[in-house]
C-alpha cells in the first residue's frame, strides 16, 4: 500500500473532487469533457491505490463513503496546492513570449472590444491569447484565466485590478417599431431580474434567457426592452428611448489573481485593456450618444 500511496495519481483525485461535486459519474463525465468509461477508470484507480471504496452508489447518485467523506478535504487541499504552485511557475516565467488566458463576456467582445483584441494581438505576436468567451466568473486561482474582464459589483478578495466603468442599462426598440408603436408598448423581458419588469407602460410579450436574444427580438421590431447601454447604443438596428432614464446596474473589473500579476505578459494585457476601457468608458456607461432631436 505505501508504494501505491507514493504514486498517487493527481488526476485520479481531481476526477474525485468532480463526481464529489456532481453526484454522479455521468454529470462528472460531462463537466469535464471526458467519457463515462474515462472518469470510472480514475476513481477505480484512485480506490485500489487507497485499497478501499470513497464512493458508493445510491439511488440518489453517487454518495461518500466514510473514507470518501475524511478524503475529500485533503483532495480539496491538494488540488488548492497545486494550484498554488500553478500560479508560482506562471509568475516566474518573465518573457513576453508565450500563452495568457483571457475570459470575458461575448457580448462585450462583440460590441466593442474586438478591435482592442486585435490591436493587442497584433502588437505582441508572440503572445498566444487563449480567450474564453463566459458570463460566468472564472475561477483565478486555478488559472482557469489568468486576465479576466467581468461584469460584476463583487470581485474576489484575491483579485488583483480595478474597476474600468459602470454598465448601466437602458431602453431600447428598433426604428421599425417606433414607426408603428402601439398604445400599449410590447415588452420584451429577460431572466436578469433589472431588466425582467417593464419600466414603461408595457405588457410582456416575450421572455429571453440571455441579453443577446432579447436584443435580437428588439431588432426585429417585436418590442421594446432594456439592454446594456454598451449594447443597445452601438446596434445600429436600435434606438435608445432618451424619454426613459438609464438604470444603474453592474460595473466592468480587469482582474487577475495577485499571484499572477507579475508575469510579463498579465501585465501588458492588463495594461493595454486599461488604457482601451479609457477610451471606451464613456460608451459603456452610455454617455457617448445624445438625444436625437
Amino acid at each position: 500500500m505505501d508504494n501505491n500511496l507514493t504514486n498517487l495519481n493527481w488526476d485520479d483525485l481531481r476526477v474525485f473532487l468532480t463526481v464529489a461535486r456532481a453526484g454522479s459519474i455521468r454529470g462528472a463525465a460531462r463537466e469535464i469533457g471526458k467519457t463515462h468509461a474515462t472518469v470510472s477508470r480514475h476513481i477505480q484507480s484512485l480506490q485500489a491505490a487507497l485499497g478501499s471504496p470513497l464512493l458508493e452508489r445510491r439511488k440518489e447518485g453517487q454518495c461518500l463513503t466514510e473514507l470518501g467523506k475524511r478524503v475529500l478535504p485533503l483532495a480539496e487541499q491538494v488540488k488548492n496546492k497545486v494550484a498554488e504552485i500553478d500560479r508560482a511557475a506562471f509568475s516566474a516565467d518573465t518573457g513576453l513570449a508565450g500563452s495568457v488566458k483571457l475570459s470575458l463576456s461575448e457580448s462585450l467582445y462583440l460590441a466593442l472590444l474586438f478591435q482592442p483584441i486585435d490591436d493587442f494581438m497584433t502588437r505582441y505576436p508572440m503572445i498566444d491569447l487563449d480567450i474564453r468567451a463566459t458570463d460566468a466568473l472564472s475561477k483565478l486561482g486555478w488559472r482557469e484565466a489568468d486576465v479576466v474582464v467581468r461584469i460584476t459589483k463583487s470581485p474576489p478578495d484575491t483579485a488583483f485590478g480595478k474597476k474600468v466603468a459602470d454598465s448601466p442599462l437602458a431602453v431600447y426598440a428598433s426604428p421599425h417599431y417606433l414607426e408603428n408603436r402601439p398604445k400599449m408598448d410590447r415588452w420584451i423581458t429577460t431572466g436578469y431580474a433589472p431588466a425582467r419588469e417593464p419600466v414603461i407602460p408595457a405588457r410582456i410579450v416575450a421572455t429571453a434567457d440571455a441579453m443577446t436574444l432579447s436584443a435580437k427580438m428588439i431588432q426585429m421590431g417585436q418590442g421594446v426592452g432594456m439592454l446594456p447601454c454598451y449594447m443597445g447604443d452601438t446596434d445600429p438596428k436600435l434606438t435608445r428611448l432618451w424619454d426613459v432614464d438609464p438604470v444603474a446596474d453592474m460595473q466592468i473589473w480587469v482582474l487577475t489573481h495577485d499571484d499572477l500579476r507579475a508575469n510579463p505578459r498579465v501585465r501588458a494585457l492588463m495594461d493595454h485593456l486599461y488604457r482601451a476601457f479609457a477610451d471606451i468608458r464613456p460608451i459603456i456607461e452610455g454617455k457617448s450618444v445624445t438625444a436625437k432631436g
